[in-house]
């Protein structure tokens, strides 16, 4: 199969057996991952592919369409094998129910620690109570910040619409990728992106129902608490702990919990060391869980290095397939 420049999330952690590492990421042409995007290879002998899940399956239909989908490549790839890492106790208990192997390793917990970390910000930056690291889309509930008087926003390329809709929602707020240079949108990447995030007090986490939400990790990494609603796909679950205020839906409860979190001052380094703790007990149960997984198919079992490549070359990182592919090509 000829190579394309297209960029995919994911990574080869064993030529001989194949055994990939990527995400479930319909809107992207890559359902099944990686293997599902490659029939060749999956048709060419033995593969192992571990799943994540870029969207909640804590409910029946998203898991069923799964199911649906994974026997369907069965059909034409029998020797392609998947183990999905349900985010949630929860999401695991679902796909089990719907027939789907799977073991509880929240995404969250691969998060790069060495990227994220605390910068402090100029001395002459201004500062806010809340920022909000999101897209600008229906789901991520932008309006319940409209009572939060000081706040930053951090967010992907708008569309025209989406950016004009937002400024009449929150016409209050300083929108951090255009006040870089002058109105022009500009890409927050490493320590800037750290040293932006160490100007507000708190981070927020506002839908109701998405994946793990990566921002929530990246906000404790960089040493702010996190205020967030209730919500399914597993952010809650990898942050709770003293930092994490689980509040209503509602502009004036949220508005009051970073007011109250705002004003007790956490330690930032406080806030790190007890995240990387729990990623660090995260990261050892995922590697254990789908070790087992392989053991019970006599095949190869991960290890330090190879947890190290899920981190550097997951599932948050979109490279060439050329380069993902690199040296199986003929397999």
């Amino acid at each position: 199969m000829a190579m394309t420049n297209r960029r995919l999330p994911g990574c080869v952690l064993s030529v001989d057996p194949l055994i990939t590492f990527s995400k479930r990421a319909p809107a992207l042409g890559v359902g099944l991952g990686l293997i599902g995007h490659r029939l060749d290879l999956a048709k060419a002998g033995p593969s192992f592919n571990i799943l994540t899940l870029a969207w909640t399956h804590e409910g029946d239909g998203q898991a069923k369409r799964l199911k649906q989908e994974l026997d369907a490549f069965a059909e034409t790839a029998p020797l392609a094998r998947f183990i999905v890492l349900a985010n949630t106790e929860t999401e695991h208990q679902t796909l089990h129910r719907h027939g789907i192997e799977s073991v509880v390793g929240n995404i969250l917990c691969l998060a790069d620690t060495e990227r994220f970390r605390i910068v402090a910000p100029a001395s002459d930056a201004s500062r806010y109570d809340a920022v909000y690291v999101a897209g600008f889309q229906p789901f991520k509930r932008h309006a319940l910040a409209c009572d939060i008087t000081s706040l930053l926003l951090l967010y992907w390329p708008p569309g025209p619409i989406e950016a004009i809709s937002m400024r009449q929602t929150l016409p209050h707020a300083t929108f951090g990728n255009h006040a870089m240079q002058d109105g022009v949108f500009s890409w927050l990447e490493g320590e800037v992106y750290c040293q932006q995030l160490g100007r507000a007090s708190v981070g927020l986490c506002l839908s109701a129902e998405e994946g793990p939400m990566r921002a929530s990790i990246e906000y404790m990494l960089c040493g702010l608490p996190v205020v967030t609603t209730p919500a399914r796909g597993g952010r809650i679950e990898m942050l709770s702990g003293p930092h994490l205020s689980v509040v209503p839906p509602d502009p004036k409860a949220i508005a009051a919990a970073v007011a109250e979190v705002a004003e007790a001052k956490p330690d930032p380094f406080q806030i790190r060391s007890t995240i990387l703790d729990r990623i660090g007990k995260e990261r050892q149960a995922l590697l254990h869980g789908v070790n087992q997984w392989l053991a019970n198919h006599v095949a190869p079992l991960l290890d330090d290095g190879m947890l190290e490549q899920m981190v550097r070359n997951g599932v948050w990182r979109a490279r060439p397939e050329a380069e993902i592919f690199e040296g199986i090509i003929g397999r």
